[in-house]
């Protein structure tokens, strides 16, 4: 703001540094405004990657699972038709099946490894990560049944009785025996 402005008749010097105050809050307004949107198109580019990544492992791990799959019976049919024995076929199986596996994972790592820093460093990444793991370690328990779970309810009272009693029992004899 120069003098001259100041000095014009009409113009009040307080509002022009209010109008100036104004201009500069507009600034930093519109400032925050393309930061948040930069911040945005990258989350968003950040969570494209993340879906394409899932994506691609899974669907290698379908091709996987149907490879495994197709390896079995191919022994199978091999046990069938005497070629091979049921103590071989297992054996390799087992050890084709530990070999892809392997593969996979390794294949897996890779795929990851493709990522930027940026998504590895992101804490939704590695927070969405921990989830897609605990869901995976979830699917892997094995729940009881509920006659299971009845069964040892029914076991755990009668434990918990028969130490009541044999608790109560003693608390008895020490209460009896002194008074003779």
């Amino acid at each position: 703001m120069t003098n001259n402005e100041i000095n014009q008749p009409g113009v009040d010097p307080k509002q022009l540094k209010k109008q100036e105050r104004q201009k500069l809050y507009e600034n930093l307004h519109k400032q925050k405004l393309a930061n948040k949107q930069a911040k945005m198109a990258e989350r968003k580019k950040i969570r494209e990657e993340y879906v394409k990544q899932n994506q691609e492992i899974n669907k290698y791990e379908k091709r996987c699972k149907e490879d495994i799959k197709n390896k079995l019976n191919d022994f199978k049919t091999q046990v069938a038709s005497n070629k091979l024995s049921k103590k071989d076929a297992k054996l390799q199986f087992k050890a084709y099946r530990k070999e892809r596996i392997n593969q996979f994972r390794q294949d897996e790592q890779r795929i990851l490894n493709l990522s930027s820093e940026e998504l590895r460093k992101s804490f939704s990444f590695r927070f969405r990560r921990w989830f897609f793991g605990v869901g995976k370690e979830f699917s892997r328990v094995t729940w009881i049944r509920g006659k299971q779970v009845l069964k040892d309810f029914g076991i755990i009272l009668i434990l918990v009785s028969i130490m009541a009693l044999i608790f109560l029992g003693l608390d008895y004899l020490i209460n009896v025996i002194p008074r003779g």
